[in-house]
């Protein structure tokens, strides 16, 4: 439905019509973000130009999947040919969030999207790829970091009035936490952890990524993360298993940069220790804002109401 002033005053339609070009200008502002990372001995990483509007959403590849609706035509590029060493104004990076799975990170990255300024890249394949490349294919470690820093990088271009971005891992990103701390020993991070039996029945009931692990054909996954000397009898014993492998490769990484914390209680704590921990300081009513988003689905785009409402007071 279209909105007219009711007054006819050619000066109010001009301030319109200038709004509405200039909002049009801003989003349309062509910047090229990493999609995704082939999985492969040499592994190359994809760009395309991504609005702002995609990081809004619970996981930046479906985000990008929407981006592509504005344009006619999609067209990929090569990180390779993107220099963004002359760029200006870029993002400045707060922190990274680590997790065991189906353990609230999710939610907490939405949380944090909510703040003014606050870009969140949410398990972006563009990273998967690259790390699921360097296990597989057993890269170098100096050609993974370079790669991995210049995939971080390309995600500090601004769009609008950006100035913070945080990054929520893929769980199993967990065990190559060294190769975060290697790139930025001086950023903070976090890991989220959830009760053993909770997770475990959250997982089997929905669970995607290492889980499906299980199912396939080949080991070649599974062997990525698990040794020989790992045994397991049945779908839940390697769900298990996987998450007492997360919590070592955390735990293995803790140093005074990191912060541990737990589902539920973590979202009380969010003032008190997380911002804090990702040194971000906002007013009252701007947190009170993003704490909105516990009534809500968190991997839902839309806002879908959430049934059972994490407490906060809890």
């Amino acid at each position: 439905m279209e909105i007219r002033p009711l007054w006819n005053l050619a000066g109010i339609r001009v301030v319109f019509v200038g709004i509405n070009a200039l909002k049009h200008n801003i989003e349309m502002k062509e910047v090229k973000f990493p999609v995704y990372t082939t999985v492969a001995p040499a592994p190359d990483t994809i760009c395309e130009v991504v609005g702002a509007a995609a990081f809004d959403y619970p996981f930046f590849n479906d985000g990008v999947v929407h981006s592509r609706a504005q344009f006619t035509e999609r067209k990929t590029y090569k990180l390779v040919d993107l220099d963004t060493s002359d760029a200006t104004g870029l993002l400045e990076i707060k922190g990274f969030i680590f997790h065991t799975a189906h353990c609230g990170s999710t939610l907490l990255s939405k949380m944090l999207s909510k703040l003014p300024k606050v870009r969140v890249v949410s398990e972006t394949e563009a990273i998967n790829g690259l790390l699921l490349s360097a296990l597989l294919y057993d890269l170098p470690e100096a050609t993974v970091l370079d790669h991995l820093k210049r995939i971080i990088d390309a995600y500090r271009q601004p769009i609008h009035d950006e100035q913070y971005l945080i990054f929520k891992m893929t769980s199993w990103n967990v065990f190559l936490v060294h190769l975060f701390q290697k790139l930025y020993p001086d950023t903070n991070w976090i890991y989220i952890d959830r009760d053993t039996e909770d997770t475990v029945q959250s997982l089997l009931k929905s669970g995607r990524g290492f889980v499906d692990w299980y199912n396939h054909a080949g080991d070649s996954m599974r062997r990525c993360f698990l040794s020989d000397t790992d045994i397991y009898e049945n779908q839940e014993g390697y769900i298990r298993l996987m998450l007492l492998k997360h919590r070592h490769f955390a735990h293995q990484g803790k140093n005074e940069k990191s912060c541990f914390v737990d589902y539920p209680d973590f979202i009380a704590e969010y003032e008190s220790v997380i911002l804090p921990h990702f040194n971000l300081d906002y007013s009252k009513a701007e947190i009170a804002l993003s704490l909105e988003t516990t009534k809500f689905e968190s991997k839902q785009h839309e806002e879908v109401a959430f049934k059972k409402q994490p407490s906060i007071m809890e």
